[in-house]
C-alpha cells in the first residue's frame, strides 16, 4: 500500500476537479512538504511507484509544495530533471511526460546552486535529437538567464539563437518566441515569412 496515495490521493484528485478552496490547497502544499520531510526515503520511494500516473498526476502538487523548502529539496529538482528527460526519450507520449517541466517555474528565479544545475543540464539538452526534449529546453533557459547563479549566460543565449535556423521549423519558431520576450533575438533579427506561415498553418508549437 501506498502511504503518499493513502493520505493525500483524495485532496489531489480534488485538486485536479477545482473542489478544492484555495486555503485547503495551500494545506495540501504544506501537508505533502510535511510528510516529505519527516521521511524523505520513504516518501521518494512511494512517489517513484505512481509519479507519472495519469490518474493521480501527483507531480505539480509535489514540485509545488517542495519548492518552499529547496535546502533540503533542490536536488530533488536536478534528478527529477534528468528522470523526466530520459523517460520522454523513451515515452510513446512524450509530451504528457515533458509537460512536468512547467512546474519548475516555482523554482526557476532561486538564487541557489541547485538551480545553476538545472541551466547546465537544459543546455546541454539544446544539442539533443529528440525534439520534445530539445523544445523544453529552448522554451526554458531564457527564464533563467536573468538569475545570478547561472553560469556562462551569454554562451546559452547564442546557443539558443543557433536554434533559429535549425533545420525542423518548430525548433525555429520556439526559439524565436522563447527569445524574443526577453530582448535575446540577434539584432535586427525578424522571424522569417515561411516560419510565420507554418505557424498559421500548424499552430503553435510546444513551449513551456
Amino acid at each position: 500500500m501506498n502511504g503518499f496515495v493513502v493520505i493525500f490521493g483524495d485532496a489531489i484528485k480534488n485538486f485536479w476537479d477545482e473542489r478544492l478552496p484555495a486555503e485547503s490547497v495551500k494545506k495540501l502544499m504544506a501537508d505533502v512538504l510535511l510528510y516529505a520531510n519527516a521521511n524523505s526515503e520513504t516518501f521518494l520511494s512511494e512517489l517513484q511507484q505512481i509519479q507519472f500516473s495519469t490518474d493521480l498526476q501527483p507531480l505539480p502538487i509535489v514540485f509545488e509544495a517542495l519548492s518552499h523548502d529547496t535546502d533540503r529539496w533542490g536536488s530533488f529538482y536536478v534528478e527529477m530533471l534528468e528522470t523526466i528527460l530520459t523517460r520522454t526519450k523513451q515515452s510513446n507520449k512524450p509530451q504528457e511526460i515533458i509537460d512536468h517541466l512547467i512546474e519548475y517555474v516555482f523554482i526557476e528565479k532561486q538564487q541557489k546552486p541547485f538551480v545553476q544545475q538545472i541551466a547546465a543540464r537544459l543546455h546541454k539538452e539544446l544539442f539533443s535529437d529528440n525534439l520534445y526534449t530539445k523544445s523544453a529546453a529552448i522554451s526554458m533557459l531564457p527564464n533563467y538567464l536573468k538569475n545570478p547563479v547561472v553560469k556562462d549566460k551569454g554562451l546559452i543565449a547564442r546557443n539558443i539563437q543557433t536554434k533559429l535556423v535549425n533545420p525542423k521549423w518548430r525548433i525555429r519558431y520556439t526559439a524565436y518566441i522563447s527569445l524574443k520576450p526577453h530582448g535575446l533575438l540577434p539584432k535586427g533579427y525578424k522571424l522569417p515569412f515561411v516560419d510565420a506561415l507554418f505557424r498559421i498553418i500548424y499552430g503553435r508549437p510546444f513551449t513551456m
